[in-house]
């Protein structure tokens, strides 16, 4: 029975992947015209088109037009909206822009309009057109762009492992993943990043042409002291490579008023594996076996019994943390449940909808029940967890596995479809819409039970969220 169920919820909600929903009207940082990078390896040649010239305007803009026209799941919204006559009074706009950015920006605009996640324009400027790339099923109008950008090698793009929020024109560390160069060099969230070896700071083509080698960083870690000098190394950041070794790297135990609480950091929902590798660190038996290996002692049941006794503690709580940019896969994110569920159904009946030639398809499906993690837990989330993430939030806030801890999710639970535009730039369209029980995440998001606050600028790595989590469990500890 177990089985069936979940192979149902797999069927019914992992039909389409669910990634990096954008923020609808994010700004796009102007840059000049580059040649193309000289990189020691061919991926992270994506290129940004320059200046306005380098772009037909008008065939970008009809091709966006009638991509959503042909392919957003909700015809009945863009008949409300008058689609075709919104957009073809909105063109002059796009077509008299100043510059090939200014153009995007009205493009995203107008997009914004349909107040629907997963539905943005994005450049090789964008973190979001690598992650896509590399994350999605290749839609076979991809194929030529994939071919041309990253022949003999899967989509990356240079940096040093951080995604960065623009505020008031400012860019601050948002996010940092475990283990990256960023990281080791000890670059902090809420760190403002100004230059890149002396040049401003942008997000990706700051980085252009420098992998493998090390660029100097000033940084502003608070308003009161000197700015900082960082020394970063450049590499290729494979996106799914990149988030699978963050997790990984996250896994860590901390100790609290005597109980032991373990930590990861799941950076996406692709596959189950990195959560189950993480996962398996915590694990004593594990931990045994490792150290036997690493003694060169053949691991035989006398030695594992006898060396019990050396075993580390076991876990007395869990914390998860899904908070960040990233979805994943709604039938993995399933999975991450179920290691952790304990007896009941976590999402309940689903219903997903589907744009069709006879009109929108509904599907239904329910959810499994499995065995639980050994122990209590903790979810952690903020304004960023989206799309098959905030599922996850849902079906563990539903199933009453422990408390989440942060601020409500992004309410981005559509899913997208990517499809090549002119000029190699990628438009996200939301190609389904999502109901739980009856309840819509889109536009909504899901709830926390104790709201923290993680305020960004000049924040030098604290997080208020991950210390009341630890806080709050401690004190559930037996006496």
């Amino acid at each position: 029975m177990r089985r069936s169920r979940s192979t149902a919820v797999a069927h019914a909600l992992a039909a389409v992947l669910l990634v990096f929903s954008c923020c609808l009207g994010f700004h796009f940082t102007p840059r000049a015209q580059e040649r193309a990078p000289q990189e020691p390896a061919p991926g992270a040649h994506a290129q940004a088109p320059g200046d306005r010239q380098s772009v037909d305007l008008a065939k970008l803009y009809d091709a966006v037009v009638d991509t959503i026209e042909q392919k957003f799941f909700d015809e009945a919204l863009l008949k409300r909206l008058d689609w075709r006559e919104r957009a073809k009074a909105f063109r002059p706009t796009v077509l008299s822009a100043a510059t090939a950015e200014d153009a995007f920006r009205q493009i995203n605009a107008l997009l914004s309009e349909l107040k629907t996640s997963h539905t943005a324009l994005f450049t090789p400027d964008d973190y979001e057109y690598y992650v896509l790339l590399d994350v999605l099923s290749p839609d076979p109008s991809l194929t030529e762009l994939m071919t041309r950008q990253f022949w003999g090698s899967g989509p990356y793009f240079p940096g040093i492992g951080v995604f960065t929020r623009e505020i008031d024109g400012l860019h601050f560390v948002d996010s940092v993943l475990e283990g990256s160069p960023a990281d080791r060099a000890g670059l902090k969230y809420g760190d403002e990043v100004l230059t890149v070896d002396g040049m401003p700071y942008s997000p990706v083509a700051a980085f252009r042409g420098k992998i493998g080698t090390t660029v100097e960083l000033k940084i502003r870690r608070d308003l009161d002291t000197a700015l900082q000098s960082l020394e970063v190394s450049v590499i290729p950041i494979r996106p799914t490579s990149a988030f699978a070794a963050a997790t990984a790297a996250s896994a860590r135990i901390i100790e609290q008023n005597g109980s032991r609480i373990g930590y990861v950091h799941i950076w996406s929902s692709n596959e189950a594996n990195t959560f189950k590798a993480a996962l398996a660190k915590f694990e004593p038996r594990n931990i045994i076996q490792d150290r036997l290996r690493r003694w060169g002692v053949p691991i035989t049941p006398d030695r594992m019994s006898s060396a019990v006794e050396d075993a580390p503690k076991p876990l007395d709580f869990l914390i998860v943390d899904i908070r960040g940019r990233v979805g994943g896969n709604t039938g993995v994110a399933g999975q991450y449940l179920e290691l952790l569920a304990r007896e009941k159904s976590y999402w309940g009946n689903s219903r997903t909808i589907v744009r069709s030639n006879s009109g929108l398809q509904t599907g239904l499906g329910n959810s499994p029940q499995n065995p639980p993690f050994r122990g209590r837990s903790t979810l952690l989330i903020d304004h960023h967890t989206r799309s098959a993430a905030e599922f996850m939030a849902y079906g563990y806030k539903r199933g009453a596995f422990g408390p989440l801890i942060g601020t409500t999710t992004a309410g981005a639970a559509s899913s997208g479809a990517l499809f090549a535009m002119p000029a190699d730039l990628l438009l996200y369209v939301a190609v389904a819409g999502h109901e739980l029980n009856g309840e819509r995440i889109e536009g909504v998001g899901v709830t926390p039970d104790h709201r923290v606050e993680r305020p960004l600028p000049y924040a030098a790595g604290a997080d208020p969220v991950l210390d009341a989590a630890v806080d709050l469990l401690a004190k559930q500890a037996p006496k």
